[in-house]
């Protein structure tokens, strides 16, 4: 996998985000056709770019959404 592909997987996965839900992994795999490790590329790429946020559920899932951000 090269960094065009994993740059282009990360577009996909910050389209769905776009939503304001938050999402699970089996979600996000359903919805963007990806493959886990696909998709696990894509966040990782996201996060270094402080574009998602990660927290947990009650039941100890990962739940992934966009950063919101504001310019004062």
């Amino acid at each position: 996998m090269n960094k065009k592909i994993i740059g282009t997987n990360a577009g996909v996965i910050w389209d769905l985000l776009n939503d304001y839900r938050k999402w699970d992994i089996p979600k996000l795999c359903e919805a963007s056709g990806l493959s886990e490790k696909d998709l696990h590329t894509a966040i990782g790429w996201l996060a270094r770019e402080n574009k998602i946020e990660i927290e947990y559920s009650v039941d100890g899932n990962e739940l992934f959404y966009l950063v919101a951000e504001y310019y004062f």
